[in-house]
């Protein structure tokens, strides 16, 4: 009967690592610190902006490349959260210093690149996962 349960915890322990690795398969993961903008024009009806972000995507054969995608998009809003790179997470949290609430980054997360506005994402998943 031990023996027994040291096989079913080892099996289900053995599917989450496989999936954990399957899900990062196919997905990339932006650099938090690799936005740049191309430009950003401020107009009293809005902003259009065009920049570019790092992301390191992994293929189904977990071979791992850097692709630099490019985006671009008009807000007429200016809120603290426009013109940020696919997969970032932010939480609102008051700041001493600036006695007001800011943006912080929470954390990257892994996302699917046939969900990105980036044309040279959505090329690469074509290309490596489809």
């Amino acid at each position: 009967m031990f023996r027994f349960l040291l096989l079913v915890i080892g099996f289900s322990t053995a599917l989450q690592i496989g999936s954990a690795e399957f899900a990062q398969a196919c997905s990339c993961i932006a650099d938090p610190y690799s936005k740049q903008y191309i430009y950003f024009t401020k107009t009293w009806y809005g902003t259009k902006r065009k920049w570019t972000c790092v992301y390191t995507c992994q293929d189904q054969r977990q071979q791992q490349v850097k692709i630099t995608g490019t985006h671009e998009d008009w807000y007429t809003t200016d809120k603290g959260l426009e013109g940020i790179c696919d997969g970032l997470r932010y939480i609102n949290e008051y700041s001493t210093f600036k006695n007001d609430f800011v943006w912080m980054l929470d954390k990257a997360e892994h996302f699917d690149a046939s969900d990105s506005s980036a044309a040279e994402l959505k090329t690469w998943n074509k290309e490596k996962c489809r």
